[in-house]
């Protein structure tokens, strides 16, 4: 079997299914957007082919940018499909690709044969469909802009054989007539790797702590609004002041990936820093640190917190309660899609600081309720999302679907 992913950024969510079917004897190649082509290989025979794209200089005033951008992806993609088809004779079975920015809008048309998948994560939209309301006043610009974000996905739905989203709030965001065509399938989650270890501790030649020391994780890719940033470093110093026996970590880089950009020399780390009474020697702020560093932090973490304003379900979410966190999340559709409060996870509103650093507080003095509110955790993860489970099931599917082509 021969399965193509195309993916804008590297391989993303697609990195633990693509490296399963490898080595469960699948032929895997993979495509993204870089500066310039490239072809690896890897050694689980992972071919990685990168072509150019348009830089990702979006405005947030630039309504067209949007089209634009997979204009040029599109063409992009569009000439290594017609290399490989031409050049290689290379006919895959089945592409999956993550839609929205144009990388895969041409996949039927150079290969008819070839079973297609698009992988859907978001509609741009100021409506909620189910109640029929508008959720808020926006912009002229900005009800454009997202009317056009919109039309490479739309898109999609002309071409595609399937369309996956990974979870029910997720698909709950698109139009009742796309909606239908949605397949609710899980990411899934390497339950094997994101373990718990009693034994974890931060040793690291970037930072190390007491064996015994109550730590607060704070985890995800940059430090932004969207997913509750400065909302956690205002309960941060609440409790810093509460008490002297906790360390807080955050790792994630000071940059904006959902939301408007920031200019080059600011962050919203450098912003809670100045406008915080922080105990700096009591809170350390590191980058994106390798898989194997983060999971310690995750293991060795006495609460992860964990907020988000409705939108996508970041998959470290899942990968913390696999490896035991005691989550504390934001009372938001997402997070409520996957943790039932004081069950696998606590829930606060997220803008109140005073109920966070109260739970937070409550976490550290009861390690006992804590311990089964982890291992609840743990457990809904391995019934619902393990990522062997959810692999074989897949993999599965997709012959399925070639078989029935």
């Amino acid at each position: 079997m021969r399965i193509l992913f195309l993916h804008r950024n590297q391989p993303a969510q697609f990195e633990f299914f693509a490296r399963w079917l490898a080595q469960n004897g699948w032929q895997v190649t993979f495509a993204h957007v870089g500066p310039a082509p490239s072809d690896t290989t890897d050694a689980d025979g992972i071919r990685t082919l990168r072509f150019p794209a348009p830089p990702d200089e979006r405005r947030a005033d630039d309504y067209r940018y949007a089209l634009d951008y997979a204009a040029q992806t599109a063409l992009g993609a569009t000439q290594l499909f017609t290399q490989l088809r031409e050049l290689e004779g290379y006919h895959p079975d089945l592409v999956l690709a993550h839609v929205g920015w144009g990388i895969g809008l041409t996949v039927r048309q150079i290969w008819p044969a070839t079973r297609y998948i698009a992988y859907h994560e978001w509609y741009y939209t100021d409506v909620d469909w189910d109640r029929s309301k508008r959720e808020r006043p926006m912009t002229p610009e900005a009800l454009l802009t997202n009317r056009l974000r919109n039309l490479p996905i739309s898109a999609e739905f002309d071409s595609a054989d399937r369309n996956w989203c990974p979870t029910g709030f997720q698909a709950s965001r698109f139009p009742p007539a796309l909606r239908a065509r949605l397949e609710i399938v899980p990411d899934g989650v390497d339950c094997g790797f994101h373990r718990p270890d009693p034994e974890a501790r931060i040793d690291f030649d970037w930072l190390r702590l007491p064996g015994r020391t109550k730590l607060l994780t704070y985890a995800t890719r940059g430090l932004e609004p969207l997913r509750g940033f400065p909302q956690f470093m205002r309960a941060v110093a609440l409790l810093q002041k509460r008490r002297a026996d906790f360390e807080t970590l955050v790792v994630a880089q000071d940059s904006v990936s959902y939301g408007p950009r920031l200019a080059e020399d600011d962050g919203w780390g450098k912003r809670a820093l100045k406008a915080l009474d922080l105990d700096r020697g009591r809170l350390h702020m590191h980058g994106l640190k390798p898989r194997a560093e983060y999971l310690r932090v995750l293991q060795a973490s006495s609460a992860h917190v964990y907020f988000t304003e409705p939108f996508v379900t970041s998959w470290s979410l899942l990968e913390a309660m696999a490896a035991g966190c005691l989550v504390i999340g934001s009372h938001t559709a997402p997070v409520r899609e996957v943790i039932e409060d004081m069950q696998t996870g606590i829930l606060v509103d997220m803008d109140e600081s005073d109920e966070v650093a109260e739970m937070i507080d409550w976490v550290f003095e009861h390690p006992a309720e804590v311990a089964a509110i982890r291992a609840n955790a743990r457990a809904h993860v391995l019934e619902r999302f393990e990522a062997g489970k959810v692999f074989a099931r897949k993999a599965a599917y997709l012959r399925a679907l070639v078989a029935g082509g």
